[in-house]
């Protein structure tokens, strides 16, 4: 089918477009960016430290309204707050307008914030003197000076960001080891996030969840486990909703990445240094091709999940208070899906009577989960194949046609094994075809998204011994999911047999696979296999429930699966204290967590002799 002339002629018009866009933002940004280089500099680290000030007082101003209900002694306090805010934000102006060696130069590139200088003024007027000269200014408004002071925070905000973002450079060249510059990296969201849901404007009680619901809840997202000790449909207030879906983006694509696109966004590249610290994140093992691979990772999760909330708006057969709340319901479950969290805001998943056999709902959460869960290197590598109009399954990769073939047999597997065992149980007074349905969605979601459309805690020990080996294994490298891989599962298995079979060496479709992967497949399991058994362990010790419910509850956690069978909020703060760090290890994966803090080897050049030992 030929493109007509004309969307071409369009299509090549909105590029132009979009890159004079670029052009201008980035030239923007270079005059936020270009501090260093117009002021003195003994006087720049003192206005650093002044600007900390000042983002501490926006931070403060936006958390008082969002985070807590408004006493009077409160409002006092924002206002006060906010008048100091002001403040601070005229001095910073000023100062760097006196100590600039070009002052006309410093007004040309500043004048928009000398603009809201000179009605910062007007609002510090308004409340020194109970006045409203900015009101009459704007021919009497109501509340001028409340929305400007609104307007003034998101704008101190968004510079804040621009200021985080363009210090990435710097932070990851300094970084040495990658794995614990990553380590660190989730745990300052989940510490954030923490915080943030401690605040009692994020719950709908007033009060805030207590320091390890917090924790865990923010734990859960971050690593997208799904994983919940207090109902999120009814628990958590539009605020506490909103952080919670922001902690899982950043958790599903990594802050690194996310804040790493925003820089390229508004700079333009990286340097040599800055992308070795970053392809190791995106999955890719050419230095060259980072930033192009992680504008991809980026904007394809974006696109996905928009076309997914498009999806979700229309699929719903039920009734929302408002337009506004449909709305929120499809971006959270699009965000959800896709990043494999399984967190939901229906109080029972998706296990309600209007979603459990929802078939356009049930297809659009399978697909996500599964694109979310193949991994972006499979997906480029399938799109590029396709659009090169060549028999492309025949030039996939090998970690593409593995990761495929394992994802296939699973989910077939899966779906045949909850289907038969749970026929006449749990999928009792269902049709033929929701049967399918209901069993299909719970073998896809069982490796790693943690979405339930049937009660898991009435499902057989059978199905669930088969639902914990799916967990273990759960999705593929460079993905949302969690669990050992696909890939290292399909590594044992073949090693396993070629090795039965009184082979030397390990052959995959044709191709013979590297000692050093076989190696590094087996550590995964061996390290998985003890975290899961001395977790369960301890919380035999701690916990009062039935050995299956619990060794299920931490193979859930630590493969970031977020299915339980019901013991989750009963748990004790020390099974919860378990259950978090378990979770943390299957995110940021429990190999690259050894490796950041265990002391690198040397490469000798010497080699002993060889001596065998006999294992049987």
């Amino acid at each position: 089918m030929e493109i007509p002339h004309r969307w071409k002629q369009n299509w090549v018009q909105l590029q132009e477009r979009w890159q004079e866009f670029k052009k201008r933002a980035n030239l923007f940004f270079h005059y936020i960016q270009d501090d260093i280089y117009e002021i003195d500099k003994v006087a720049h680290p003192y206005l650093r430290g002044f600007s900390a000030i000042l983002v501490a007082l926006v931070i403060v101003s936006l958390l008082l309204p969002l985070g807590f209900k408004l006493t009077p002694e409160l409002t006092q306090l924002n206002r006060q707050v906010e008048g100091w805010l002001v403040l601070g934000f005229i001095l910073n102006f000023l100062l760097r307008f006196i100590l600039t060696t070009s002052r006309r130069t410093f007004l040309q590139r500043r004048w928009f914030e000398g603009v809201l200088s000179f009605f910062s003024l007007l609002v510090l007027a308004d409340f020194v003197t109970t006045t409203n000269i900015i009101g009459t200014l704007f021919f009497n408004v109501e509340d001028a000076g409340g929305f400007f002071l609104k307007f003034l925070k998101g704008y101190l905000l968004f510079i804040v960001i621009i200021k985080f973002v363009q210090y990435l450079p710097e932070l990851l060249e300094d970084q040495k080891n990658t794995a614990r510059f990553l380590v660190y990296s989730f745990l300052s969201i989940i510490a954030a996030g923490t915080v943030l849901l401690m605040l009692p404007g994020a719950t709908q009680n007033g009060q805030g969840l207590v320091f390890i619901d917090a924790l865990f809840t923010s734990t859960s997202a971050v690593c997208v486990t799904g994983l919940i000790v207090v109902d999120t449909a009814t628990h958590f207030t539009l605020f506490g909703e909103l952080v919670i879906m922001t902690l899982i983006q950043l958790g599903g694509i990594g802050i690194i990445t996310f804040a790493t696109f925003l820089f390229l966004f508004i700079s333009g590249g990286l340097g040599v240094g800055q992308m070795n610290t970053v392809k190791e994140m995106v999955a890719e093992q050419n230095t060259s091709l980072v930033t192009a691979t992680l504008k991809k990772v980026v904007g394809f999760t974006f696109l996905v999940e928009a076309i997914a909330v498009v999806a979700y708006y229309v699929s719903w057969d039920m009734e929302f208070s408002s337009q506004g709340q449909r709305f929120l319901f499809s971006v959270f479950h699009a965000i959800s899906a896709f990043c494999n969290a399984g967190f939901s805001l229906f109080t029972n998943s998706l296990a309600d009577a209007h979603n459990a056999t929802n078939w356009p709902i049930n297809i659009t959460t399978m697909i996500l989960i599964v694109v979310g869960g193949i991994g972006f290197t499979v997906i480029w590598e399938l799109i590029q194949r396709r659009n090169e109009k060549k028999i492309w399954r025949r030039h996939l990769s090998i970690h593409t046609r593995v990761v495929l073939t394992v994802t296939g047999i699973l989910i077939v597997a899966g779906t045949g094994l909850i289907l038969v065992l749970e026929w006449d149980k749990t999928l009792a007074g269902h049709s033929t075809p929701d049967k399918f349905l209901i069993s299909l969605f719970q073998s896809i979601t069982t490796r790693t998204a943690g979405f339930n459309t049937m009660d898991t805690g009435a499902i057989g020990i059978p199905a669930i011994l088969g639902m914990l080996i799916l967990m273990l294994i759960g999705g593929s490298p460079a993905s949302t999911a969690g669990g050992i891989k696909t890939t290292t599962f399909a590594v044992l298995v073949r090693s396993m047999t070629m090795s039965i079979r009184g082979y030397s060496r390990m052959e995959l479709f044709k191709r013979t696979i590297p000692n050093s992967v076989i190696f590094r497949a087996m550590t995964v399991i061996l390290l998985a296999v003890s975290c899961i058994s001395i977790s369960t362990i301890l919380l035999a010790i701690v916990e009062d429930h039935a050995f299956l419910d619990l060794l299920f509850e931490e193979v859930s956690a630590f493969a970031t699966v977020g299915l339980s069978r019901g013991i989750t909020g009963d748990l004790t703060s020390w099974g919860k204290s378990i259950i978090i760090v378990s979770m943390f290890l299957g995110r940021v994966g429990i190999l690259t967590f050894m490796v950041a803090f265990a002391s690198r080897a040397d490469n000798r050049k010497y080699r002993y002799p060889e001596e065998s030992i006999m294992v049987s």
